[in-house]
Formats: C-alpha cells, structure tokens, sequence
C-alpha cells in the first residue's frame, strides 16, 4: 500500500498536523493508517499520546530502532492509538543521532532501513504516513527512500513556501540513488485564510508555477486543529461536523485520488 512523507524544510508549515489530522480523516473514510513519526522532535507522537508519554518511551519501542540496526520486529514498536484503524511508529528525541547531513554519503544500509522495515508492514495498512522533520538530513533522505510519494505542505507566505524548490530536489537525488518510483504528490496549502490577499496570491503564484502539482483542496486556518490537538484527538473525532474536519476530509479525498492515479499531473516539471 502506498507510503507518503510530509517534506518541507521550513518548519511551522503544518507538516505534523496535517500527518495528525489526515490519519483521523482516512481512519474515518474507513482506510487502516500507520502513521511514523520520523522527527527527533517527536510532536506527531505528543501529538496522539501526549508530551509526557511521548518523553517517556523507550527508545526501543520507537523509530530509533530502527535506526540504530536493532532490526526491530513490528510489534516491537508500532502501538495502536486508541482510535480505530490507525497505528503509531512513534518518534524519539534519541533518534536525532541517526539524523546526520550529508545522507547520501552514509552507508547504504542506512539510507535504507527505515525502507527494509516498512516493506514487513506496509500490505497491512492502505497508507503510511510519514511525519519529518524540517531538514534534508538522513531522516527525511530514508523518508523518501522508503515512500510511493511525497507531499509538500505550504504555508501561502514567503517563509513558508521557501523550502519546496529544495525538497524537490533532493527528491530527484534520491530517485536518482535510491528510488527511481518517487513522485510528487503535491503542494499542499496550510493555513490558508481565503480573505487574506496576500494568501491568494502566494496560492495563484504556485499554481502558476507548478499547476496539477498544486492540491485543489486546502486546509484552513482554525482554532479547531488547535483544539483538537490540546484534546489528543485527530479533528474529525474532535468536532466531526465543524469546517476544519470537513477541510482535512477533502485533503484526504483528494490525496487517494492523486495516489490512484500515481500522482497524474503532479510530476515535478523538468
């Protein structure tokens, strides 16, 4: 089944978020979802269990076993999450000793490993989703190295939008070395306020320059992910029938459709 990371190197864009709110919407669409957390920061792991329980995890149970070759068995490490059909790799602050720069001059089994242990796993599942953290270090590297695809969320403001033309270029490197099926899923717009000029434009500007590759839906800005997050709740458990949860369903409608297209029209241009 299809395995997709969440890239940007700009941080604060809504890449755990929408990891957090997209496994809810899935979930309740009836898909079966393994989501990994594959940040050191581990905010998708607080973002389900809490800070605390999130802190106190053995690293043994976590994403850095994979990393550090114990070779983990699944049940080892991947937990439930106490909302039906989604399933936790969690992440570890002990993890951010793998993250090393320069990822393609690493071994390759370690580019690798976080790919030789979803492979035991993915058929269970009908999407991995992956959380990174905002680097191109080995983390996000093995990310794409392991995934069908990769999605771009995008704030509609300078800062925000900055880190895309790099993803997308690592992205080539590894297709290049490691994973000749990568593709762009696409760019996902966060925190959009329609009403806002400024965001209309930043949204014209990058339709303008990558067209298809750009998702139709987007997510807003609501104090609803905010809340659904404080209460440990993907939104659509949270409030099921208010506009953000109806917002991240349409992101998450869209994202299967692109998936069974294999991403049609959302190839980076050459």
């Amino acid at each position: 089944m299809p395995v997709v990371s969440a890239i940007n190197l700009k941080g604060g864009v809504g890449k755990t978020s929408s990891c957090l709110h997209l496994a809810g919407a899935l979930a309740l669409l009836g898909r079966r979802v393994l989501a990994v957390d594959n940040d050191p920061q581990a905010s998708l792991t607080a973002g389900f269990l809490g800070p605390e329980a999130a802190r106190q995890l053995d690293h043994a149970g976590t994403v850095a076993a994979v990393y550090d070759g114990s070779d983990p068995l699944p049940g080892a490490v991947i937990r439930p999450t106490g909302f039906e059909r989604i399933d936790l790799l969690a992440g570890s602050r002990l993890a951010a000793s793998y993250n090393v720069p320069d990822p393609h001059r690493t071994p390759y089994a370690e580019q690798v490993r976080l790919r030789d242990f979803l492979t035991q796993v993915r058929d269970a599942y009908h999407l991995v989703i992956i959380d990174n953290p905002p680097t191109l270090s080995l983390a996000s590297w093995a990310a794409m190295a392991a995934s069908d695809a990769y999605l771009v969320p995008t704030q509609p403001e300078d800062f925000g939008a900055q880190g895309g033309q790099d993803v997308i270029e690592s992205a080539a490197a590894v297709r290049a070395l490691l994973n000749p099926g990568l593709v762009l899923a696409g760019f996902l717009i966060t925190m959009y306020q329609v009403r806002r000029a400024l965001h209309q434009l930043y949204v014209d500007k990058l339709r303008r320059a990558h067209s298809g590759a750009v998702f139709t839906a987007t997510v807003p800005e609501s104090v609803d992910y905010v809340e659904a997050v404080t209460a440990r709740k993907p939104v659509g458990y949270h409030k099921p029938r208010g506009a953000a949860a109806k917002a991240i369903r349409a992101v998450a409608e869209e994202l299967l459709e692109r998936l069974a297209a294999g991403a049609a029209g959302a190839e980076e241009a050459a």
